[in-house]
């Protein structure tokens, strides 16, 4: 009877273990299948703000979603460019040179064949002397700066969202006339809420501006300047 009732108490014991461990496998089959797997990205994910501080919060600013741009759209450039270039030179060039020759003789054409030459006034000679010294010097200070506004033109969109701009503006002032051109690349995230960007922040920037007029015409060199700049004959 004892090895009966022991017999049975193993059976029973077994029976309720087999019971978990199938409950067990089943729960966590459930929540393998429930529970989707987390995926591992190397992005930085963006910032969603806390909706509850900027509920309650008076100091709280609201996090708004990054501007999405078109072609075609129009961004202002804050035009802040500053150039300073400065150039010193001197060139010191001296030549000597010198030709001395004498003729101690020379053919003579007599009757019946050829000669020599006699020099009733002396030899004939050559002597040739030739100094020179030049010395240059030049100093050269440029000072430029440039601060407007122009409106660009949104041309491009580039994959990673990088802006191609392009602005061209002309003002005219009795009879002066100033052209500009700009064209550059900058990023999205530098372009402020009020749609702006700065010059500075602009890659493979092309500023040139174009003066004409009176003023224009009494400031620059005269052709003939010009000539002699390009011949250099001193």
């Amino acid at each position: 009877m004892t090895t009966k009732r022991h017999l049975l108490a193993m059976l029973a014991i077994g029976a309720v273990t087999s019971s978990a461990f199938a409950q067990t496998t089943s729960l966590a089959k459930r929540r393998a299948t429930t529970q989707p797997a987390r995926e591992t990205t190397r992005e930085e994910s963006e910032y969603q703000g806390n909706p509850t501080l900027e509920k309650h919060s008076l100091i709280a600013v609201e996090v708004r979603p990054p501007k999405k741009f078109q072609v075609h759209d129009l961004i202002t450039v804050i035009v802040r460019q500053q150039t300073k270039f400065e150039s010193d030179g001197k060139l010191n060039t001296k030549k000597e040179a010198g030709i001395e020759s004498t003729i101690d003789a020379f053919i003579n054409f007599i009757e019946g064949g050829i000669g020599a030459a006699t020099f009733r006034r002396g030899k004939p000679n050559i002597k040739y002397e030739l100094e020179s010294e030049v010395k240059n010097k030049a100093d050269k200070d440029r000072e430029d700066s440039l601060t407007t506004r122009i409106t660009a033109e949104l041309i491009d969109v580039k994959p990673n969202g990088n802006l191609v701009l392009e602005a061209r503006g002309r003002q005219q002032f009795e009879d002066e006339v100033t052209v500009m051109t700009l064209t550059g690349v900058c990023r999205s995230v530098d372009v402020t809420p009020d749609n702006t960007v700065l010059s500075t922040q602009l890659a493979d920037l092309d500023l040139k501006v174009k003066n004409s007029g009176a003023v224009r015409d009494g400031s620059s060199r005269g052709w003939l300047l010009k000539i002699l700049d390009k011949i250099k004959p001193f």
